[in-house]
């Protein structure tokens, strides 16, 4: 039972909606929670475009549906294929990584995580994806992957990344990154989910 989840969503005007996601805990409890919020998500989808607004009413309902000690980690995002906007929200997430040409962008925290206040004004904010540029969403399951006591972190997480987009297919690149996790963890137990979207400006 994980509590990790992403989402997409494709508007009439073309406009992608993505959220990738992370649930406090493991066990039943995430995974219900992780249930939850994403149903609520859909169900604002069309009410809200503005992804601040949207993380604010969203925020609101998983912390009225849950006690104190649970809240969500999340990246919400509204790209516009037409001139390559990313308009986005990070709730507290690990953030996502803008790669080109073995140089990165990272899009920082622009607020607490879901859940953990009644009201929150979330920021959000707007970079345009550059030609060829990708963008990598991933959970805490990646940085946070262990061999022993050590963990993957950060900076072999960029490490990856860079080394990854040179591929010229996104299921090469996935399956790079994810096989440099696994050859790090080795024979180690797993300790959280790993959940990681790419997505590319041709």
């Amino acid at each position: 039972m994980g509590g990790d989840l992403y989402d997409f969503r494709v508007g009439g005007d073309g406009v992608v909606l993505l959220m990738v996601g992370d649930v406090t805990g493991k066990g039943m409890g995430a995974a219900l929670l992780m249930s939850s919020f994403l149903a609520s998500a859909r169900v604002l989808y069309e009410s809200y475009t503005d992804p601040a607004e949207f993380a604010a009413r969203l925020g609101a309902i998983i912390n009225r549906s849950t006690d104190s000690k649970r809240f969500v980690t999340g990246f919400v995002g509204r790209l516009d294929p037409t001139t390559h906007a990313l308009t986005y929200v990070n709730a507290g997430h690990p953030p996502p990584l803008l790669i080109r040409d073995g140089k990165l962008r990272e899009l920082q925290s622009t607020g607490i995580p879901f859940g953990v206040l009644p009201q929150f004004p979330y920021e959000a904010r707007t970079v345009t994806m550059e030609a060829g540029e990708v963008l990598a969403l991933f959970s805490d399951g990646i940085p946070e992957a262990q061999r022993g006591e050590e963990l993957f972190g950060d900076e072999r997480v960029r490490e990856a990344m860079i080394e990854a987009a040179a591929s010229s297919d996104l299921p090469r690149m996935r399956e790079k990154i994810v096989e440099r996790v696994r050859g790090f963890e080795g024979e180690s137990p797993r300790s959280d989910d790993i959940t990681l979207v790419l997505v590319r400006r041709d």
